[in-house]
């Protein structure tokens, strides 16, 4: 049994060096616990025995302000955490960090990143291909005149069949990634193939087009063959276009103004270059271009439109190059005034076009008096179809039309007009494909002004039945 030691005993042996030591590490601790001083290496065992090293301090739990609610634990997930007495609380999201492996929401992407992905989605090439094709079967009644070798020329009755392949197109629609800037090509490949329409335009709100395309002029020949209901546009079209070189396609450079909303006004100012008369058949004039560098050899034009109740109401002028001689070019004023509706209803729609113009022209009768000024002339037109279903793309639809028009070559001479009249019925689906039965009956006076169509009457009665689809 061990002896019992007393208290004197006890402070002599820890009166060595290595026990004060020791015994004023213990002081310091006791009192420097709160500050979490890392803890001391192990003291190394004293000789004839071994103690263990004082234990850590435990860290006391810091108390959270009084007027600051307790953090929650940081976790990645939300939720609802489970805390004493029952209670559910919330966990607050934490914000993404770049360590997070999945990517921030695009709420949070930056303001230029941002543009720059809604630029990558919009800003592409966009190529949109389109083409029509219509064809035509023609039993005609007509005057026509011909050159024989016995008679020479003598006007006769000729009872024909005709079949026709009477439009064959392709283009595309280019829209680039800027969104101002677009371009059109279209290329006619039945019988001779040429480019119809082949222009670059850049802007929107104000724009510029340069290329070849449509001079400004009457509604009804802006708009597509596809789109009017007739078979063809008709005599006075021709008369005004093939011979008298009002409206058509020529190269030129346009500018013009065109908002889409409310009234949708509309101007466009163009310059075209001009063409001159190369040879001249019964019924048939063709020009070229005038290929000299000249500012006489340039067809000017302007329309203005807008669009108030649902109808567009256009005026339009041209300065226009006109040629009756070869390598001979004039300067003729020409204007006029037009009207279009197209609205659809809840189970069909209606569309009309009406127009009416003067201007001057230098065919005149050969036996007119006067010094040889430039003859007025004046036309009309009218056309009006009404829509049984076809209201949205490709429904079936039945469509009845009727048009007519009249032409004054010449206001200052008498029995010189020209009239024509057509009614016709298309079936089909609507925008896609189509079938047109139509009659149709042309008729001249006979004071028609020398060199007018060629010296060919314009007198005939049709039946025509076409047939045509577009993608």
């Amino acid at each position: 049994m061990t002896p019992a030691c007393s208290f004197s005993d006890r402070f002599r042996g820890l009166s060595s060096p290595t026990h004060l030591g020791l015994l004023l590490a213990l002081l310091l601790g006791s009192q420097t616990a709160h500050a979490q001083v890392p803890a001391a290496p192990a003291e190394t065992a004293p000789p004839g025995g071994s103690y263990a090293s004082p234990p850590a301090a435990p860290e006391p739990a810091v108390e959270p302000a009084a007027d600051e609610p307790a953090p929650a634990p940081a976790d990645d997930a939300g939720g609802v955490d489970e805390t004493g007495g029952g209670k559910k609380k919330k966990r607050k999201h934490r914000k993404p960090t770049d360590d997070d492996a999945d990517p921030a929401p695009a709420s949070a992407l930056p303001k230029a990143e941002k543009v720059d992905k809604k630029r990558d989605k919009a800003g592409k090439h966009d190529f949109r291909l389109k083409g029509r094709v219509l064809a035509l079967a023609e039993l005609s009644h007509r005057r026509e005149r011909v050159v024989t070798v016995e008679s020479g020329i003598v006007d006769r009755n000729r009872d024909a069949l005709d079949l026709e392949l009477q439009s064959a197109r392709i283009g595309v629609d280019y829209r680039s990634p800027l969104p101002w800037l677009s371009a059109e090509v279209e290329i006619e490949v039945a019988g001779k193939v040429e480019a119809k329409d082949a222009f670059v335009k850049a802007g929107q709100l104000f724009f510029v087009k340069a290329g070849r395309f449509k001079v400004p002029a009457p509604s009804l020949e802006l708009a597509s063959p596809w789109t009017i209901p007739q078979v063809r546009r008709g005599l006075v079209h021709n008369l005004l276009v093939d011979w008298m070189d009002v409206g058509g396609r020529a190269p030129g450079v346009a500018f013009g103004y065109h908002q889409k909303s409310g009234l949708r006004p509309r101007l466009t100012l163009g310059v075209f270059q001009g063409s001159t008369l190369d040879t001249v058949v019964p019924g048939d004039r063709d020009v070229r271009l005038i290929d000299h560098a000249s500012l006489h050899a340039q067809t000017y034009a302007a329309r203005a439109e807008i669009s108030p109740f649902g109808v567009a109401l256009g005026v339009w002028y041209q300065q226009r190059v006109n040629s009756i001689v070869v390598n001979r070019i004039e300067h003729y004023a020409t204007f006029g005034l037009d009207a279009t509706i197209d609205r659809s209803f809840e189970h069909g729609g209606v569309r009309a076009w009406v127009d009416g113009g003067a201007g001057q022209s230098p065919y005149l009768h050969a036996d007119k008096p006067g010094n040889g000024d430039a003859a007025w002339f004046a036309f009309g037109r009218a056309q009006v179809a009404y829509r049984f279903g076809g209201v949205a793309q490709g429904d079936p639809y039945l469509e009845p039309f009727g048009f007519f028009a009249v032409m004054d070559p010449d206001t200052e001479v008498v029995s010189d007009r020209v009239t024509e009249a057509a009614l016709g019925v298309s079936v089909g689906f609507w925008d896609r494909a189509r079938l047109t039965l139509q009659g149709e009956t042309t008729a001249g006076q006979r004071n028609l002004p020398a060199g007018f169509l060629g010296g060919q009457t314009p007198d005939h009665q049709s039946l025509l039945l076409q047939a045509g689809a577009r993608f």
